[in-house]
């Protein structure tokens, strides 16, 4: 973040003012500051929401931002865990491939118990039985999301 500042159109109050920011990969970050003094508006121009503003953003390759309003628009007719799931569509959809894949695997070895033979290879981010599979999971951070099951036991 180079050079952002933020005017008011309406009455030329200066919200922001030649703000130079930068983050390490994966920091998790905090906005303190009074009422008004700009937070909600310059985490609105980090997440690309907000457009009308001076100064530059450059994001590095590949890198997203996550972004959740302070009062969200949701349809009504949905549960917040469904809600929740668009959220992170992409992620369940892989966890519930993975999971179908990981009992047709359990089935053809005639497990019940929960665990697969270590011949066919272990079901994690380095497994061989699902390859690839776990390592697009892991690269979205999946494997510390919910499970697909434990979501849907709230529906």
């Amino acid at each position: 973040m180079n050079g952002v500042g933020k005017v008011l159109p309406h009455n030329n109050k200066v919200i922001l003012k030649d703000i130079y920011l930068s983050f390490f990969y994966g920091a998790k970050i905090g906005i303190i500051g009074l009422n008004g003094s700009g937070k909600s508006t310059l985490l609105k121009i980090i997440a690309g929401v907000e457009k009308s503003y001076k100064g530059e953003v450059v994001w590095a390759p590949g890198y997203s931002v996550g972004y959740l309003e302070q009062e969200p628009q949701m349809d009504p007719e949905k549960t917040v865990i469904e809600v929740v799931k668009e959220g992170v569509q992409e992620v369940v959809d892989m966890l519930e491939e993975y999971n179908e894949k990981y009992e047709i695997l359990r089935a053809a070895l005639g497990r019940t118990d929960g665990r697969i033979d270590r011949k066919a290879g272990r079901i994690d981010g380095k497994d061989r039985a699902l390859p690839g599979l776990g390592d697009r999971i892991q690269a979205r951070k999946g494997h510390g999301c919910p499970s697909v099951s434990a979501i849907g036991c709230a529906d």
